[in-house]
């Protein structure tokens, strides 16, 4: 898997949109800013700005390099060779999310208000995309719905991520439909983003156990 910079470009396109959003958005707000807002958009913690602008720069360079470097030292490498461009899509899609949760927040810092319908659509469209995605990903060990018994077997590595994939978009369709209708919720949030997981993680067990039975193989 070498590294080829057409695959790059986009990652750094954002790297460089966050550079010039930071520097706009910089002077504009004090020392003391609000870093944290409750389901109704409203800040409940506050941080100084130079940490915020730290903790966003860290989060963004950890997900380009894990998502971009893991894989090259994964075990299952030989897999992902022919597909490590679908990983390096997913990277790009969470670096453009994070992207805008940073400009997002810093608006909100400025205002005094996040606007979360329009977050909660940008996370429905993350997890659809996601969704679209997961099936498409190779069996590894860095990325993907990972339990025991999806890396155990590429059969239920692949029935999983179908499954999850799918109940990622309906997650995602729900959150854009809750955010469309002004419907805020704690509860409702954490249900999209657990449900996925609740779901596919007994699903993999439950079908390993069944190929295990009729085929005697993992």
């Amino acid at each position: 898997m070498k590294l080829e910079w057409r695959h790059e470009l986009f990652a750094l396109a954002i790297f460089a949109a966050m550079g010039a959003i930071g520097m706009h958005y910089y002077p504009l707000l004090p020392n003391i800013m609000a870093s944290h807002f409750d389901v109704h958009g409203l800040p409940n913690g506050w941080m100084p700005k130079a940490s915020f602008f730290f903790i966003m720069g860290i989060v963004e360079i950890s997900i380009y390099g894990l998502l971009t470097f893991l894989p090259r030292v994964d075990p299952l490498k030989k897999k992902i060779e022919v597909r490590f461009k679908n990983i390096l899509l997913l990277r790009d899609v969470f670096l453009l999310f994070f992207a805008v949760v940073f400009s997002m927040s810093l608006e909100a810092a400025r205002e005094g208000v996040l606007n979360v319908d329009l977050l909660g659509v940008a996370l429905g469209i993350l997890f659809i995309v996601m969704g679209n995605y997961l099936p498409k990903i190779p069996q590894n060990w860095f990325v993907g719905i990972k339990t025991p018994w999806t890396i155990s077997s590429e059969i239920v590595w692949k029935k999983t991520h179908i499954l999850g994939g799918w109940l990622f978009v309906l997650s995602g369709l729900t959150y854009i439909l809750c955010s469309a209708l002004k419907i805020s919720s704690a509860l409702i949030l954490l249900a999209v983003i657990l449900v996925p997981a609740v779901v596919s993680m007994p699903y993999s067990y439950f079908l390993y156990k069944k190929i295990q039975r009729t085929n005697d193989v993992p």
